[in-house]
């Protein structure tokens, strides 16, 4: 009768785990959901370690970085573990950087204005190179540093017409470096003139439709 010896035993049973699969996919995805460590080197690492992938028999999952220790192991230098993940750390300094956009008037202060946001400012500032600042804060935003920055003069001036300031004083507070540049595009800011959004919409006509769709009912105005 043939027994099987250990190492075949516990290869098995790494095998049969399904965080095993993630592991040799260096998958992502499943970073902060579970730790595996190697007997063999006395590490343990992410499941996208770079690394190269350890035979089944030694390894072992955790379900923390201090269970991980607690074991016996020490984390991987070139994974780092107990790190955030190099996209949380562009999803927090693209964070950050949206904020300081979010400010009022902070546009002008970086010397910005609508026709010309100052990426090396704004990648100096991330701690970045300029290319590599426009393509991540785009991945993680969606929209360019540009359109985000324009976006937010927008809103602004959407809120201060809303409030009550006047024309002007919502221009300029906004962001926009005169007003007849505003007006050039104030129906596709507003959809109406200034003044008219100040009074809310008084006289506008608006025409809509309301139609059905997979995600249920659709509601489409102009």
């Amino acid at each position: 009768m043939n027994v099987p010896d250990k190492n075949a035993l516990l290869a098995a049973v790494t095998l049969r785990d399904t965080r095993w699969a993630a592991v040799v996919a260096r998958d992502g995805d499943a970073d902060g959901r579970f730790y595996y460590s190697v007997k063999t080197t006395g590490v343990y690492c992410k499941p996208s370690c770079a690394a190269r992938t350890a035979r089944p028999e030694n390894v072992a999952f955790h379900a923390s970085c201090a269970e991980a220790e607690a074991a016996g192991f020490r984390p991987c230098r070139r994974c780092r573990p107990g790190q955030p993940s190099l996209a949380e750390v562009h999803v927090t300094t693209i964070a950050r950087i949206c904020r300081q956009l979010n400010g009022s008037g902070h546009g002008q202060q970086m010397g910005q204005s609508e026709t010309d946001v100052s990426l090396a400012a704004l990648a100096a500032d991330a701690g970045m190179s300029i290319y590599h600042f426009h393509r991540i804060f785009k991945a993680v935003t969606g929209l360019t540093p540009k359109a985000y920055s324009a976006a937010q003069r927008e809103t602004r001036m959407r809120n201060a017409l809303g409030n009550g300031s006047r024309v002007t004083e919502a221009i300029y507070g906004a962001g926009y470096n005169s007003s007849s540049r505003f007006y050039e595009k104030s129906n596709e800011v507003l959809g109406m003139t200034p003044s008219s959004y100040r009074e809310g919409g008084a006289k506008s006509e608006i025409r809509f439709a309301i139609g059905e769709c997979t995600l249920g009912s659709i509601l489409v105005a102009s």
